[in-house]
């Protein structure tokens, strides 16, 4: 990572680094899921809104390496019990907080984002960094995360519990759980409609160009789940799974002390 240059927010990039910036959110996720209510309505609200929690790294070319996005919130219950609808949901109450001038308690994770020339860098733990330090210098106890596993998409015809569990060769088999799981997370639990995208059959018809005339299960790439197509119902869904993990001052200090013991007795 030595070519590491500037970390900025982004309301300070210029225009060709905003415009990488873009291209690069958008190419984050399938067509599907850029059709999101959530998203379509509610996107610019957090830069608006949150500019100092969306932090770019650049080279030292002045180029988008990476971007973290983040939203302050407020959550004041038991983890367990954030709701399945997380990655829409987190938006969502971050930005009711902010109109209703509610006191945020707690950062909470868009997305972290590396281009993909400067994928396996090592980039993402300087990114999760970037993150945790934005939680402690709010005061915040906990940092919480929808995440979307890297390879999930493979195999979207397979529940989300199963799936974050599954091992090869004694290791996680997802390489952006197993690096969250490294670098001090714990996981919550699977919100099962993380992401949703729902409409009628022409809805549909329009997104993939084609006919439905019975029930479908129909496997899109890029996406982590199918989507449910039901032309008797006029109506269907694409419901994402994401897991709910979370970072907190309590676990970095636990985790720092550890990293101290193993320096100390190698």
């Amino acid at each position: 990572m030595s070519d590491l240059h500037k970390i900025l927010d982004v309301s300070q990039l210029n225009n060709v680094q905003k415009a990488q910036y873009d291209k690069a959110t958008t190419d984050a996720y399938p067509a599907l899921v850029l059709c999101s209510e959530v998203i379509k309505n509610h996107w610019d609200k957090l830069e608006t809104y949150f500019s100092s929690y969306q932090v770019v790294i650049l080279n030292r070319e002045n180029e988008l390496v990476g971007f973290i996005n983040a939203v302050p919130l407020f959550w004041d219950r038991p983890l367990a019990e954030l709701p399945e609808e997380g990655w829409d949901w987190l938006l969502m109450k971050a930005i009711h907080d902010y109109e209703n001038n509610i006191q945020p308690n707690c950062l909470g994770g868009i997305q972290i984002n590396i281009l993909k020339r400067y994928q396996g860098k090592g980039y993402s733990k300087s990114l999760i960094a970037i993150g945790k330090e934005r939680m402690e210098k709010a005061n915040f106890k906990n940092y919480i995360l929808p995440i979307r596993p890297t390879l999930k998409w493979k195999y979207p015809e397979m529940k989300m519990e199963e799936y974050m569990h599954f091992k090869l060769e004694g290791k996680i088999y997802d390489p952006w759980i197993r690096v969250h799981l490294n670098e001090g997370a714990k996981i919550i639990k699977v919100c099962s409609n993380s992401m949703n995208v729902a409409g009628d059959i022409d809805f549909w018809e329009h997104l993939f160009q084609r006919k439905f005339d019975k029930p479908e299960a129909v496997i899109v790439a890029g996406a982590l789940n199918e989507v449910l197509i039901d032309p008797e119902r006029n109506f269907g869904e694409y419901r994402e799974e994401n897991i709910w993990i979370y970072y907190s001052i309590s676990n970095l200090a636990g985790q720092l002390l550890l990293k101290q013991g193993r320096k100390k007795h190698p």
